[in-house]
């Protein structure tokens, strides 16, 4: 690794982009960007323009980067309710169904995606298991999902590990009405409504969304519970027959421009998921539930000055964690504050963009979890002594970080390379870097090479009373081919490789692993074919391998109370294959316009064989095969005019399977039917 002091980063990357300014030619003024025309495809196409790959509005086939968009209208087309299920129709994603949401692996890398809203880190440092994929986030009104594929640190800072999920909310000029969603469903007793308002009225531009829902776990009943017989039974769990009440998810959303350079915005949300868990090869299951309201409030301004245009945003946000698992529940908070400033000039007659920024982010983290004992070893009936011990602590950290990015354009040919410094308070300084070209001969072909690195802000346990320790690092090499032989024929396949290092995965029942290493390398490939006007189908497939290390986990096993009354523990090691979710996955489906108001879309999802590991690593499951299907039928102008009616079906044909949970295996999700109504005004 790199190790420079501050002052000495700034003065070379200063000294590198002020060159090539200096050797720049004549420049026209923003704007003029060289004219590609943009295709409306598919799922997980190019569509529309994407800004988190460049931080600058481009045509995806375009963007220095390997991107995929899902826009409103796939949403919509497919009945998406949550952002996990909108990822699995993209490839290199699968959302594993834990029992406390879906957890998210990238190309066969766990949790590794650094998750946006409006541009905003919906992550935080206190946890790693924050995943906005479930019901606390609605796509009713998102305008587009941007998802950049690899290392993408240099624009977005650590965390942005194996890329960025952007989530694009709408604005005034997307609705300029007023749209009300309602939606019910079974058996998770699904119930949904949100009202979307929007205006754009001359300079002004506004925006206000708010949401509700309410589900219930489909396994809503446990058998052990809190003993509320203090005198009788301390410190002690009984069995008996418990029903979860259902989980609520409220959101709101807004934003408020002037003149398209000054906007204001913001997230507001609570939320309560309940669910339950067990314990392998037992008969007992606990309720357990978490919070993970997610809430920030923004200002941008944009300016142009001359040949120069300035960006700066600011925000703060907040998330306050909760967890619950029986009686025994710990809290944490993250306050977040964070300022930027970057611009952009287009150099050599629009044939180049430079873009060089600056950013610093404090973050205040309370009641951050250090440590906590495997819970279920506590939560036996009778166990008259040991409550969970759980470790907390307050603490702060802040980032200072320098980036820039150089691309130049030719006639058929493209170069882009970029840099930033971080300089954090607890963990050694690093720099990332991108490479990249792109060729594209025809107007039919366009290959992409792209290289890059980028690190990953350690857990809560590695950065307490410590310094200078080594950020999780992944190195990507990935070859992008897109090439349409026919006008409705459109082919892509990407090739990639990762190499990781330093990498620490966190387990619920041994907590933080030894450092490893990881090779990762694969393929995905993508076909869409529109046979004739009013059919469209498509597939996509990911493959991949993996060699490395093993897992080391180092596991309390118990404690002794001595004489003295001090507490003594006794630890063990065991060890795991690196946890890489299914190897094998594909998408296949179709859109059919039946009739001018009828329209239905089908989907059958595959994901291969997936393996966990539970009771200290005593014991292996593997998951069978899973093929699902799902269908969606929407009715246009149903009863009267801009009233629109919706089946969506989810596991069509009920298939069973078992997945791998947090302490034990789980059921997936059954046959489920959702009905909704969109009525516009």
């Amino acid at each position: 690794m790199i190790r420079l002091n501050s002052r000495a980063a700034i003065f070379v990357l200063a000294c590198c982009i002020g060159l090539f300014a200096t050797l720049t030619g004549s420049s026209r003024v923003h704007g003029a960007t060289s004219a590609v025309p943009t295709k409306v495809l598919f799922v997980g196409e190019d569509i529309s323009v994407v800004t988190s790959a460049s931080k600058h509005p481009e045509s995806p086939e375009d963007a220095p980067a390997v991107v995929s968009i899902i826009d409103q209208k796939q949403i919509e087309r497919y009945g998406l309710r949550t952002l996990g299920e909108a990822l699995s129709m993209v490839p290199g994603f699968y959302i594993a169904e834990r029992e406390a949401g879906g957890q998210p692996f990238f190309r066969g890398i766990p949790d590794s995606f650094l998750f946006l809203y409006d541009s905003v880190p919906m992550t935080s440092d206190s946890t790693k298991s924050i995943f906005p994929l479930g019901e606390e986030l609605t796509l009713d009104f998102v305008k587009r999902i941007e998802i950049i594929k690899g290392p993408a640190s240099v624009l977005w800072g650590p965390d942005a590990f194996a890329g960025v999920v952007n989530v694009v909310p709408m604005e005034g000029r997307d609705i300029d009405g007023i749209d009300l969603n309602l939606r019910a469903g079974t058996p998770d007793h699904d119930k949904h409504f949100t009202v979307t308002m929007g205006k754009n009225v001359g300079l002004w531009e506004g925006f206000l969304a708010v949401s509700a829902t309410s589900r219930r776990a489909y396994d809503e009943y446990y058998n052990v519970l809190k003993c509320d017989d203090a005198l009788n039974c301390p410190n002690q769990y009984v069995r008996g027959r418990g029903r979860l009440d259902d989980s609520k998810y409220l959101e709101t959303v807004f934003n408020l421009s002037w003149k398209q350079w000054l906007k204001l915005s913001g997230r507001w949300s609570s939320m309560t998921d309940r669910y339950v868990v067990g314990e392998m090869d037992s008969d007992k299951t606990w309720a357990a539930k978490k919070k993970i309201p997610f809430r920030f409030i923004k200002l941008e301004a944009l300016k142009s000055l001359g040949l120069y245009n300035f960006h700066f945003s600011t925000y703060y946000s907040k998330i306050p964690f909760e967890e619950q698992l029986v009686d025994v529940s710990w809290h944490s908070n993250s306050h977040v504050y964070y300022g930027e400033l970057f611009f952009d000039r287009q150099l050599w007659d629009s044939t180049g963009l430079l873009t060089l920024g600056t950013s610093y982010r404090y973050n205040r983290i309370t009641g951050a979890v250090l440590s906590k004992s495997y819970l279920p070893d506590y939560l036996q009936p009778g166990n008259p002594l040991f409550t969970p011990i759980i470790d907390q602590k307050d603490y702060d950290t802040n980032l200072f970080s320098i980036y820039g990015q150089m691309r130049k354009h030719w006639k058929w040919f493209e170069l882009w390379a970029g840099l930033r410094y971080d300089d954090h308070s607890q963990y050694d300084n690093s720099i990332s870097y991108n490479l990249g070209a792109g060729w594209h001969p025809y107007s039919s072909l366009r290959v992409k090479l792209l290289l890059g690195t980028a690190y990953r802000t350690p857990y809560n346990t590695q950065l307490v009373n410590r310094s200078g320790m080594d950020p999780e690092k992944i190195q990507n090499v990935s070859l992008n081919v897109n090439w349409s032989p026919l006008d409705n024929l459109h082919l892509t396949a990407t090739g990639f490789w990762n190499k990781i290092k330093h990498h620490v995965n966190e387990d619920p029942n041994g907590g933080l692993s030894s450092p490893n290493s990881q090779d990762i390398y694969g393929i995905e490939t993508t076909i869409n074919w529109q046979p004739t006007y009013w059919i469209k189908l498509w597939f996509n497939g990911t493959f991949f391998n993996n060699f490395g290390d093993e897992e080391d986990y180092k596991v309390l096993d118990y404690i002794i109370i001595e004489p003295d009354g001090s507490l003594k523990p006794y630890y063990s090691n065991w060890e795991t294959p690196f946890e890489t979710g299914p190897k094998n996955l594909f998408n296949l489906g179709g859109e059919f316009n039946l009739t001018q108001r009828l329209m239905l879309t089908a989907r059958l999802r595959f994901a291969s064989s997936a393996t966990g590991y539970y009771n200290k690593g005593t014991e292996k499951f593997s998951s069978t095969d899973t093929w699902l299907t799902d269908v969606t039928a929407t009715y246009k102008d149903l009863f009267r005019h801009h009233l629109d009616g919706q089946i969506a079906i989810k596991n069509l044909f009920n298939q069973r399977y078992e997945l791998p949970g947090i302490y034990s295996t789980k059921e997936g999700a059954p046959f489920s039917i959702y009905f909704s109504l969109k009525f516009t005004y």
